[in-house]
């Protein structure tokens, strides 16, 4: 098992006095916005052709866009009932930025109309493209670019599922396990034919990171030994859990001896593939090529008011640190997520996860840019993700109010 020396963690040339803006504008690039702000001008021109645009329309500018988005994102952070109390004195402290930046009546417009690419297929019926994510792919293609050059990837990263309010699109993520900043997202729409989960998801995935010796911790829908074998062979190491007896290891496998104790572990290695069956509170099972056999640590657990330690095998030792990089970026996507926005298909609902997944990894960028000398506006050196969308989204905000003066 070779050792990970690549360069990793943020990489940018951002100065110290840059702010929550400036690594909000590393992940959401200004060609994006210009491409949004075009994108909903020429959906608002098709409408009018047909009739069903309001006539007061005007075209909307990279700096609306910009400042719309960060009345969502305030949104987000004082959650009221109406958004019409954003702009009401008498319901809501900050209405004075909303007044600034909009009017209401604005931002209901862009909100109706805002996309990032063409639905043809909305107005003049199904187009002739077989690509469900067609509209999506230039933006993809920019927020992609931007989330992969912005933080060069560590040793240990994450694969595993997304949580959007609808089962389709399926979202995956290859998350850092530390950090829990994305740096790639494979979006299946269906199980590609003749191929598993897996195959489907993780070579998107791992794209650019050949023989590099990473270590990948699976989610265990992904897991089998064809795809371990394969990422092998492109020198990434990688390693999943599953529940026994799953089908991913033959039944003799299963039934090779019984763990009845916290901390019995039965482990058997053909190759460089190792199959360890572990009992913690319950027994699981774990395939991996990152771990030599045995190697147990001691771990804590409660028993009878008390602690007591357990034997854990290697392999679950790392599995167990490293595995929680999807689950952090997805705690930092549920904290204060965006609001005051319809989300009534399922393309609003994948557009606006991108959305809310660029502010935190511009939170991620700018925490870990500057955890040696936090910025004058992160209290006592503790950044906060609130704090930072606060500021943020009171920042994009006054680049509708300087384009309105």
């Amino acid at each position: 098992i070779l050792s990970f020396t690549q360069p990793s963690g943020p990489n940018h040339f951002l100065s110290k006095n840059s702010d929550a803006i400036d690594f909000f504008s590393l992940l959401f690039p200004p060609a994006l916005v210009e491409l949004i702000a075009k994108e909903t001008n020429a959906h608002a021109k098709a409408c009018r052709l047909l009739g069903c645009c309001p006539p007061d329309w005007v075209p909307v500018t990279g700096r609306e866009v910009k400042g719309f988005l960060g009345l969502v994102i305030l949104m987000g952070v004082h959650n009221l009932p109406d958004p019409a109390h954003y702009w009401s004195f008498n319901h809501f402290d900050n209405s004075y930025t909303f007044h600034r930046a909009m009017p209401l009546r604005r931002f209901q417009q862009i909100a109706a109309h805002l996309r990032m690419g063409s639905f043809v297929g909305e107005l003049h019926g199904p187009g002739r493209s077989t690509d469900p994510l067609q509209a999506f792919r230039p933006m993809l293609g920019l927020l992609g670019s931007a989330m992969w050059d912005a933080y060069r990837p560590n040793c240990c990263l994450a694969v595993d599922r997304a949580l959007l309010p609808s089962a389709q699109p399926q979202v995956w993520l290859l998350c850092d396990s530390k950090s829990g900043y994305c740096h790639r997202l494979s979006i299946q729409l269906g199980r590609r034919r003749g191929l598993d989960l897996g195959f489907s998801v993780v070579p998107e995935l791992v794209r650019d990171l050949d023989n590099k010796h990473h270590q990948l911790f699976l989610a265990n829908s992904l897991a089998s030994i064809p795809l371990m074998q394969m990422l092998l062979k492109q020198n990434i190491y990688a390693c999943s859990s599953f529940p026994p007896p799953s089908p991913i290891l033959p039944r003799p496998l299963w039934d090779d001896g019984e763990l009845h104790n916290p901390g019995d572990f039965l482990q058997r290695q053909c190759g460089p593939l190792l199959v360890t069956r572990w009992r913690d509170t319950k027994e699981m099972g774990c395939l991996s090529t990152n771990a030599a056999p045995g190697q147990p640590d001691a771990v804590w657990r409660s028993k009878a008011g008390g602690l007591v330690t357990i034997e854990r095998p290697m392999a679950f030792r790392l599995l167990q640190e490293n595995m929680r990089g999807v689950d952090i970026c997805k705690q930092l996507l549920a904290c204060n997520p965006l609001g005051g926005v319809p989300q009534d298909r399922h393309w609003r609902n994948l557009f606006w996860f991108l959305v809310n997944l660029s502010v935190v990894n511009a939170f991620i960028v700018l925490r870990e840019s500057r955890k040696d000398n936090p910025p004058a506006w992160v209290q006592d050196g503790l950044f906060s993700q609130l704090a930072f969308r606060r500021r943020l989204g009171n920042q994009l905000a006054r680049c509708a109010q300087r384009h309105g003066e």
